[in-house]
């Protein structure tokens, strides 16, 4: 799936869900989804969740700076708090993306959680960017250390399924490629991660073909919220805003892109 989204839709989680719902809702009258299908969302979809709650004037800023400016506006305290908390002094975006990390966590695994029980598929919910990441008893928690680039997958029953992959930032040496493994019935499905960058290096993490997955819409560029992807290292590889994620299956048949929505 490859939605095209705007900083509106992460107005909250039920304005995502219906966004994301209306594709799977199509892919499924067309006859594409079963209790077999593996449905896979670009990376950082989840970052984003980092928008909602906010007061409306945000989600029609033109830039980056212009919605941390209302975020800075409306919660002056959290982010001085949440800043002396960190460590290492970090920017603007680390510090919102910390200090609402505990709710985006909560959201994203409702959400997602919610959309692979409703439709009864196997969803590699794309990522998100969270402090020191983990699950415990089935929860998806944060913590306090290095932000890391988090991609749970979610099993037909709304649980979360396996260990969820963690990639730390800054984003991996070059010349190394960080590939997630998920064993689903008969499949093997291999997900190759560069952090916040463009997947270049698909023959070195041993990939013969696959397909490259981007948000589109207008989203910012992930670099100018934090320097865990820095854009010196970033290579934009489409004309679709957002990051990127490959995949291929290794023992079914061909990989099939979700219709998207009309607009």
């Amino acid at each position: 799936m490859r939605p095209e989204l705007f900083p509106s839709d992460y107005r909250s989680p039920d304005h995502l869900r219906l966004k994301l719902a209306a594709i799977l809702d199509r892919a499924h009258d067309n006859g594409l989804l079963n209790e077999h299908s593996v449905v896979a969302l670009p990376d950082q979809i989840g970052t984003w969740l980092l928008l909602g709650g906010e007061r409306s004037e945000l989600y029609g800023a033109r830039s980056l700076s212009e919605a941390q400016a209302w975020l800075l506006l409306d919660n002056p305290h959290r982010m001085a708090w949440t800043w002396l908390q960190s460590e290492g002094f970090p920017g603007v975006g680390e510090t919102l993306l910390r200090m609402k990390a505990e709710k985006m966590a909560r959201d994203y695994q409702q959400l997602f959680g919610s959309l692979a029980r409703e439709y009864r598929i196997t969803l590699l919910a794309g990522s998100l960017l969270l402090p020191e990441p983990r699950v415990e008893n089935g929860r998806l928690l944060t913590g306090k250390g290095q932000l890391h680039n988090f991609a749970p997958v979610f099993g037909p029953d709304g649980n979360l399924l396996g260990n969820p992959q963690a990639q730390a930032c800054p984003a991996r040496v070059a010349g190394q490629v960080a590939v997630q493994e998920i064993h689903v019935q008969n499949m093997k499905v291999l997900v190759s991660r560069e952090g916040c960058r463009a997947p270049s290096l698909v023959k070195s993490a041993g990939m013969q073909s696959g397909m490259a997955l981007f948000l589109r819409g207008r989203l910012w560029p992930l670099e100018d919220l934090t320097d865990c992807c820095g854009a010196s290292a970033f290579v934009q590889e489409s004309t679709g805003s957002g990051s990127h994620l490959l995949s291929i299956q290794g023992a079914s048949p061909p990989l099939a892109e979700l219709p998207a929505e009309d607009h």
